[in-house]
């Protein structure tokens, strides 16, 4: 399998997921992304009725019905990463915590792959405001053939909360599953500053 600058899904052991785990996160280190241009709408929409398209809210979220999981391909399929306090110059594990008010599109700053066979987990790093005024409701993977959109979905855990206006660099493991061979183009939604990475599975 080649990679470039792209990811797939995991679905094999818990010993697998844990190892791709530890390597996004190892990764994140090397460095850090530049802040994300100011959140925007996505025009993209889940195709329906091709069975080589899936869609998926990963963690849930008030922002639209979930659509349907491929099982053959388990794309949209969420990965529990514990969160973590950051140190230095790191971004801030965060899980999806579906059901926050007010829910709105971000863009993402960086897509880091990591690959294991078809199995592919991609970690996406984006820049936020601090809680509650600004939580992880849900990332939204849609698949269009070879093309998968992702895109991160926050909101309020409280509209009535007075936040600190500080940047924040945040990130979450989104898991695509185990996909057939082919190459892939992973892209972020929203007005971010992510470039899309390409994965090829063997």
């Amino acid at each position: 399998m080649v990679v470039s600058r792209g990811m797939t899904h995991p679905t094999g052991s818990r010993p697998v997921v844990l190892g791709l785990l530890a390597v996004l996160l190892v990764g994140a280190c090397s460095g850090a992304a530049a802040p994300a241009s100011s959140p925007g709408p996505s025009d993209g929409n889940p195709s329906a009725g091709d069975p080589s398209t899936g869609s998926g809210d990963v963690g849930g979220g008030s922002s639209g019905a979930p659509g349907q999981t491929d099982p053959d391909t388990s794309v949209g399929a969420p990965v529990d990463p514990v969160p973590v306090d950051p140190g230095v110059g790191q971004a801030k594990l965060v899980m999806p915590r579906p059901g926050q008010l007010n829910p709105r599109e971000v863009g993402a700053a960086l897509l880091e792959p990591a690959v294991d066979g078809r199995h592919v987990l991609i970690r996406v790093t984006w820049w936020s405001g601090v809680e509650p005024c600004n939580v992880l409701d849900s990332v939204k993977v849609d698949r269009s053939g070879t093309d998968i959109l992702i895109q991160l979905i926050e909101g309020s855990s409280d509209l009535n909360a007075m936040c600190i206006e500080l940047a924040q660099q945040k990130a979450t493991i989104v898991d695509l599953g185990e996909l057939e061979p082919g190459t892939y183009t992973i892209s972020a939604g929203g007005q971010g500053d992510a470039v899309a990475v390409t994965v090829t599975v063997a």
